[in-house]
């Protein structure tokens, strides 16, 4: 039988993989299929991974191959600040899952900023900032200008709204991508408050019109210059900078429902001085801002519209709906350039693309930065343009 070749890594960049993924020595071991004295033994550099070997450790700590034979680790990012995490789940504990995420997230930005500088494209600063001191109402009037977002025309998106938040705020160049496959429990969004192409993840678990509140909460994240994750039970005032989630949770919805706008509306004047209302009226409401009927019931509550008493009341109903979420509904089948185009954002997707054309990218760099394989790339092409096939 041949003698398996050894790889000749960097044990410092082994052991440093490891310590990014988030994975002890036995986990690691385990998944890539070898004793965990081994392992450890290569980390020290007593004894080389076989190459198969190797290649398996680099799948399982999702690094490209090439960075196991660099002298020294490369400047990484920090995880950002754990701001909001459910009430059962672990505080400040980022998991392999979530480090892999926010770290592939930053990735993706850091070649979506190099094609943009070789194609000739300049990135606009992320200009728009606030403070803490701010009135919500008056930056909520703030974000709705700086995004161009007139009530006419948010009256128009009813079930389209989380995609055309998106776009509007896509089009001031900051990143947004769906995160598939991963808990509630471990993030609902996040934000990476630098000042060119922010990062803004959403879990794609979550409900459309939840998805739309947190798209706006990881917003108005970038705003005031605070990166973070976020999950839920920010208003409980347990998690670290609760300040910030308050401030955040209260600008989002400020700017998803303007105050006059909600006092102008016919069910609201109707209403008057009653406090309590219906999931119909609130469901009514919820579809005129393109919300959930929790943001809508939370606004009523800020304007004098409804008790603190009925408000809470009806939280566990909420809860119970987002709990749900947990569990994934079937459904038919989705092509997957369909698929990589909503989690990934059209913008990144042409870029890629773009990048392909001016022959910056090989078609094989376009399904890995993609994620797909090569057959699909053509229908990914016309999905992101728009082109007829």
């Amino acid at each position: 039988m041949a003698k398996s070749v050894p790889a000749f890594i960097n044990p410092i960049m082994l052991a440093w993989a490891r310590d990014k993924a988030r994975l002890t020595p036995e986990a690691a071991a385990k998944a890539i299929g070898i004793a965990v004295e081994k392992l450890l033994a290569a980390e020290r550099g007593e004894l080389q991974l076989s190459f198969p070997q190797f290649l398996a450790a680099a799948n399982v700590y999702k690094r490209a191959p090439s960075l196991f034979y660099l002298d020294e680790a490369p400047t990484d990012f920090q995880p950002i600040q754990d701001f909001r995490k459910l009430a059962d789940a672990e505080p400040s504990v980022f998991t392999t899952a979530l480090t892999t995420v926010i770290r592939q997230a930053q990735e993706r930005r850091d070649l979506a900023l190099e094609l943009r500088q070789e194609i000739g494209d300049p990135v606009r600063e992320f200009s728009l900032s606030a403070d803490l001191s701010e009135d919500v109402e008056v930056l909520g009037e703030r974000i709705r200008a700086y995004l161009n977002v007139p009530e006419t025309e948010q009256q128009a998106w009813r079930a389209k709204a989380f995609e055309s938040w998106r776009a509007k705020i896509e089009a001031r160049d900051v990143l947004v991508f769906l995160v598939p496959k991963l808990s509630l429990l471990e993030m609902r969004g996040a934000a990476v408050a630098d000042p060119r192409m922010p990062l803004i993840l959403i879990n794609s678990r979550d409900r459309t019109n939840g998805r739309t509140f947190t798209l706006l909460h990881e917003f108005c994240h970038l705003v005031v210059r605070a990166s973070g994750v976020s999950g839920f039970g920010a208003d409980e005032g347990q998690a670290h900078a609760a300040k910030v989630e308050r401030f955040c949770n209260a600008a989002a919805a400020a700017t998803l429902v303007p105050k006059e706008w909600l006092l102008r509306e016919n069910l609201v004047v109707r209403k008057g001085v009653e406090k309590t209302w219906d999931d119909d009226e609130l469901a009514a409401l919820a579809a005129r801002f393109g919300v959930s009927r929790e943001v809508v019931l939370r606004r009523l509550l800020t304007i004098g519209r409804t008790s603190k008493a009925f408000y809470e009341s009806r939280r566990p109903v909420f809860q119970k709906e987002y709990d749900d979420l947990e569990t994934p509904s079937k459904s038919a089948p989705i092509p997957r350039h369909t698929i990589v185009l909503s989690q990934l954002g059209r913008p990144y997707a042409q870029l890629v693309l773009r990048g392909y054309y001016d022959r910056r990218l090989t078609l094989r760099d376009v399904s890995n930065y993609l994620n797909m394989q090569v057959k699909s790339v053509p229908a990914m092409e016309q999905a992101a343009f728009g082109l007829k096939g």
